[in-house]
């Protein structure tokens, strides 16, 4: 048993440093987020040193996910509501979680300064029907 969690955290420190796109850090993220919410904050949080060393907020992040998770029921996927860029580099991805309940916007937002690209922001937000005008909505 022992011998999985370190590979587990191998693999995890692996992909924090080898992101040439996006979708590096974001299959992963929602990967874990599937099975284990806390592993996959705690991942995404690895790509970024200068975040990362804030455990207090990360684990108010896992907190209220983790409240919030209660109240909503059962998990089913996510969906890309919205991608935005400002520059080839600057890049934010909206997505919606599904649950029983209703479902929770994600914003997670991504800067690549040089070679790797890496978590800059990350916000979930349960009142996605409050956003219907900022968000495009598909007819």
């Amino acid at each position: 048993m022992r011998y999985i969690i370190i590979s587990i955290a191998l693999l995890f420190s692996l992909q924090a440093f080898s992101q040439k796109t996006p979708e590096d850090i974001l299959d992963p993220f929602f990967d874990a987020f599937d099975h284990s919410p806390d592993k996959a904050i705690e991942y995404i949080f690895t790509t970024n040193p200068y975040i990362k060393q804030n455990q207090d907020g990360i684990e108010r992040i896992k907190e209220r996910l983790n409240t919030s998770r209660k109240l909503l029921g059962e998990y089913y996927g996510e969906e890309l509501i919205k991608l935005q860029s400002v520059a080839d580099s600057f890049v934010k991805y909206t997505y919606m979680l599904k649950y029983d309940r209703q479902p929770v916007k994600i914003e997670i937002v991504l800067y690549r300064p040089n070679d790797t690209w890496l978590l800059y922001t990350m916000q979930f937000d349960d009142k996605l029907s409050d956003n219907f005008k900022t968000l495009e909505v598909k007819e």
